[in-house]
């Protein structure tokens, strides 16, 4: 089976990335690969990404490493005032802008034999995020558990690209906002721009 499903995806990944179906179905079959070897739980911010393109809904594991990561923040926020801009966690910012997400992907699939090209090329990693991210827009990620200090739910949206683009031409917009546990929404909101 798994020489089955590393064909697949190298055949697939040989292809352009033209279109919202053949991302899913990338990510669809790259999960499997990684659920059948049992290292799934090795690679957080694939299955996460995997998991948002068709659960929008977490609230088990996935989402308390999402929360857990808000939740540093957001201490850290309320002693400092610090901006997520200039907080210095990198593995915040790495997953808000998918950088951990590529990293992962490529790093997942190369150890199975799977040809990369097209997640190790820029030209072809913007296209296949620009197809996530139109695959993710009907699906806004709802994060939600009290296992951590402050931040109970996190969300996520991704913007329509005629939005992204009249603000921030060329790229795609992700925008995440966060609740604290006392029911305070935060005004301010973080877009990672990918």
């Amino acid at each position: 089976m798994k020489a089955h499903i590393t064909a697949k995806l190298s055949r697939e990944l040989e292809e352009e990335i033209v279109s919202e179906r053949q991302v899913v179905y990338i990510l669809v079959e790259t999960r499997k690969l990684l659920e059948q070897q049992g290292v799934l739980s090795n690679f957080r911010a694939l299955k996460l990404c995997c998991d948002w393109a068709v659960h929008p809904k977490l609230d088990r594991g996935d989402s308390v490493d999402i929360l857990k990561l808000f939740d540093t923040y957001e201490i850290e926020y309320q002693n400092s005032r610090v901006s997520v801009a200039d907080f210095p966690l990198e593995l915040l910012h790495d997953f808000m802008s998918h950088k951990r997400f590529r990293a992962e992907f490529i790093e997942a699939l190369s150890s199975y034999g799977v040809k990369t090209d097209a997640l190790t090329q820029d030209g072809s990693w913007q296209s296949f995020i620009q197809h996530y991210t139109s695959v993710i827009e009907d699906c806004p990620l709802e994060a939600t558990n009290d296992n951590t200090q402050l931040v109970s739910r996190v969300t996520a949206l991704c913007w329509p690209k005629e939005k992204a683009d009249a603000i921030y031409p060329g790229r795609h917009v992700i925008q995440w906002n966060w609740t604290l546990k006392s029911g305070a929404e935060r005004e301010k909101l973080v877009c990672a721009l990918v």
